[in-house]
């Protein structure tokens, strides 16, 4: 989502809401899985770096 709306930014807050409406409704379950595998990792890295930026 964040890449997407550094391509296109909204300019107002029903823009950035309309804009989130599209990206999650373009989301399909192989994107959704792929995100759920990956959280254990994801939350490693998370404590590793004690909440600094990671990877992901």
């Amino acid at each position: 989502m964040k890449k997407v709306l550094r391509q296109h930014p909204a300019r107002t807050i029903t823009e950035l809401r309309q804009k989130l409406q599209e990206i999650r409704d373009c989301l399909t379950p192989n994107i959704c899985q792929n995100l759920v595998n990956t959280m254990p990792q994801r939350i490693s890295a998370g404590i590793k770096n004690k909440g600094d930026v990671t990877q992901w």
